[in-house]
């Protein structure tokens, strides 16, 4: 990533950061990498100021996903990848790098309609295993192969009660964190994402309030996840004790045309996903099917079963209003 392709990427425009601060970093962060001078030091130490959200702003969950991976010195762009991951013409960012030079007063726009119709179009054709979630009434959700097989369920009750998952003919409980568990939770997993750090710093040895753990029977947690897709930002993630995780962005801008991709720590593709229409309007959001194709390098173990159980009903709620 060079100083040019910092200042030509662009995000999606909807209710996010303000266009001004963003562009006022990505021009520092430009200098510093034109200069031969690392800018993780510049990102790390950026918070953008109130109001938060401007209505006509860039999406802050794109944002802080190319953020997150220009700190860490990713190679963001898809055509310097291997050759031989045979998703990689399909990429997984919410925003792209414009190769064309662009002046100043240039409006930066998110991915064309186009480019959005194609990678939904084409999603179909990745290789893969493909798998499919789907709601079958208010609290029961089922996680099944092409050949209908279970690979795992999860029942969600109501308010309050945890919801339970079962995979592999094993039994998990979705339980909160408290604040009294988390200093010894935090020893094990990955501090690098905690949702949209830039608009909600947060002090050392901070939780997310939204964080829970997916416990076995014998009540030790196999993973933590905090569900934040919610007004068209994907701020969820899942973590592994180990210094695993996931993060789940969404190319898109409606749930036609919407595909949400697992990504985890070192920036490869585990998993994507896409909505089929609702099978009963009575239930909308809850009954739509989800496909998923899982990249043909990743096994679908009980954690990958648990993991695209848990994940699935974001990409519904990605596109949900309210707080």
């Amino acid at each position: 990533m060079n100083g040019a392709e910092v200042r030509n990427v662009r995000f999606p425009r909807h209710m996010g950061y303000r266009v001004a601060d963003v562009d006022d970093l990505l021009t520092r962060v430009a200098a510093e990498l034109d200069a031969g001078r690392p800018a993780e030091p510049l990102i790390a130490n950026t918070t953008f100021p109130q109001p938060f959200f401007d209505r006509d702003g860039y999406d802050a969950g794109a944002v802080d996903w190319f953020l997150d991976q220009l700190r860490r010195g990713e190679n963001l762009a898809e055509e310097g990848r291997p050759d031989a991951d045979p998703w990689r013409e399909l990429a997984a960012e919410p925003f792209c790098i414009n190769r064309e030079p662009r002046g100043p007063a240039v409006r930066i726009t998110g991915p064309s309609a186009q480019e959005n119709a194609d990678a939904w179009r084409d999603f179909g054709q990745q290789p893969g295993t493909r798998l499919s979630w789907e709601w079958t009434g208010a609290m029961r959700g089922y996680l099944r192969t092409a050949d209908q097989r279970t690979v795992a369920s999860r029942r969600a009750l109501p308010p309050f009660i945890p919801a339970t998952f079962s995979a592999a003919g094993r039994s998990f409980t979705l339980r909160r964190v408290t604040r009294s568990a988390w200093p010894d939770i935090a020893r094990t997993i990955s501090r690098d994402w905690l949702g949209p750090a830039r608009m909600l710093p947060r002090q050392p040895g901070d939780k997310d309030p939204a964080l829970r753990q997916l416990l076995d029977e014998k009540g030790v947690a196999v993973l933590y996840e905090s569900t934040r897709h919610r007004n068209l930002s994907a701020w969820s993630y899942i973590k592994f004790p180990g210094q695993r995780w996931l993060q789940f962005p969404v190319r898109g801008t409606k749930p036609t045309n919407a595909i949400m991709t697992a990504v985890d720590q070192a920036g490869n593709k585990v998993a994507r996903y896409r909505l089929t229409p609702a099978k009963h309007p009575r239930w909308s959001n809850a009954t739509n099917t989800v496909e998923i194709v899982v990249h043909p390098d990743q096994r679908l173990t009980e954690e990958l079963g648990l993991v695209l159980a848990l994940s699935a009903p974001w990409l519904i709620s990605y596109f949900a209003r309210g707080s």
